[in-house]
């Protein structure tokens, strides 16, 4: 296994950032629901509660917007057997602690130096939701412009795309569109062997 890991991957290699810029995060302006203040509620929660309602309205409670509970409480599963005789309780389909870590290393993250330096063969896709309540800044938006003209001269790749009428999550609010624009890097190879 660790001697996969260590091979170089094919080129050419797609990666795709899906609403997210490669440097300072700018989320929880102006009012907005920050991810690390969620975050820290959620995990102040009991691991197991009563309904998804109860969650919804310990987070409207605690001042978090409405659609964002709503979309919490979407990430909770039964943890009583059904047909039980106690009380249904669900908990967490994800681990709170993990996604902490993820979090913070995002933030943490500075990623300009490959944006800006793109190896050859490597082609980054920065797709952007039109409704997003995360912060592009005008910087972020023309460095990628700057690098999407420097990487074509240098035989690397970086793109910027929008994603119309989606919000963050832009998996649930515009699949469609999303598949198209990630489709359109999609590459269908034909095996020729059993053809011989």
């Amino acid at each position: 296994m660790v001697d996969q890991a260590a091979k170089p991957l094919a080129r050419p290699v797609r990666v795709w950032v899906l609403d997210a810029t490669p440097g300072k995060v700018r989320s929880g302006l102006d009012g907005e629901d920050h991810p690390v203040e969620l975050i820290d509620f959620l995990r102040r929660m009991p691991v197991q509660v009563n309904s998804k309602q109860e969650v919804v309205d310990a987070l409207v409670k605690a001042k978090f917007s409405v659609d964002v509970a709503r979309w919490v409480a979407t990430n909770l599963r039964r943890s009583s057997p059904s047909g039980s005789r106690s009380s249904p309780s669900y908990s967490w389909i994800f681990n709170l602690n993990g996604i902490s870590e993820m979090y913070k290393s995002y933030e943490d993250t500075n990623l300009w130096r490959i944006v800006e330096n793109v190896p050859r063969g490597v082609h980054i896709n920065f797709l952007k939701a039109e409704r997003s309540l995360h912060r592009w800044a005008l910087e972020d938006l023309q460095r990628i412009h700057t690098a999407e003209e420097v990487a074509a001269d240098e035989a690397g790749g970086v793109e910027m795309h929008v994603l119309e009428d989606a919000g963050h999550w832009v998996h649930a609010d515009n699949p469609d569109g999303l598949f198209r624009i990630l489709s359109s890097t999609f590459r269908i190879e034909t095996s020729l062997r059993g053809r011989e």
